[in-house]
């Protein structure tokens, strides 16, 4: 695959690399059994990984969820943000990657790769490096080195990224997500990188090959789909050829 339009691949984590969902689920008990000395079953959204995935889908961020699903107020809420990353790295609920992934990845490897999150930064590396695939990113921004109030579908993050990586120029940019939060997050972040008269361009793609991902309810549509995972290189080599 010849790189000629395509500067970098930026993917989410959760539900587009790796499926985190039971993982996720589990810490969130625990965090809401630690903030309120209860148990987390008393929140319909917390009841079962259904009810956990369904409620998820319909918000566009970890704020959003714990502020409409669980009720708590901007300062549980922080709390709950700064609970986060210990609670992940002391779970032990096995998050795998997606079938295939590891392959598109590999095969990706002449493009420099990110990883923009908001997730906790030390859990997505740790988790990574046990599944040998730390070495393929060169960056990687979590949930803590963004602004609270500031996270996706905000830019701040996404664009944090690219300049961590030192991608600039009139080439392309494809970020790999799962959620219509980040297809608003590229849309955003086109938006300030059109404003400062850059002429980069970040693609959307939409990584549909969780069980149950349907956008036809999302707000604004990704530029490009994957039902598969190896559908990612297929879109990536489209994106190149287009550019020639």
């Amino acid at each position: 695959m010849k790189n000629t339009g395509i500067k970098a691949i930026l993917w989410d984590y959760d539900g587009t690399l790796v499926d985190t969902r039971q993982k996720n689920l589990n810490v969130t008990r625990k965090i809401i059994k630690s903030l309120f000395n209860s148990r987390s079953s008393v929140f319909p959204a917390l009841q079962t990984l259904e009810k956990y995935t369904s409620a998820t889908r319909k918000v566009s961020n970890w704020r959003e969820f714990y502020r409409q699903e669980l009720n708590l107020s901007e300062e549980q809420i922080d709390e709950a943000g700064r609970m986060w990353t210990s609670y992940q790295l002391t779970d032990n609920t096995d998050a795998a990657i997606f079938e295939g992934i590891d392959t598109v990845i590999a095969e990706l490897a002449e493009f420099p790769q990110g990883i923009v999150s908001q997730n906790s930064k030390s859990s997505i590396s740790r988790n990574l490096m046990k599944l040998q695939m730390l070495p393929f990113f060169k960056h990687i921004v979590g949930y803590e080195e963004v602004e609270l109030k500031k996270q996706k579908p905000e830019p701040d993050g996404l664009l944090s990224c690219l300049k961590k990586m030192a991608v600039s120029g009139c080439d392309s940019v494809c970020y790999i997500g799962d959620h219509q939060t980040d297809v608003l997050c590229v849309q955003a972040a086109n938006r300030v990188l059109q404003s400062n008269g850059a002429r980069m361009k970040i693609f959307s793609i939409a990584a549909c090959y969780e069980s149950g991902t349907d956008t036809s309810a999302w707000r604004i549509r990704p530029d490009y789909e994957a039902r598969r995972t190896t559908d990612i290189l297929d879109i990536v080599d489209r994106l190149n050829s287009n550019s020639t």
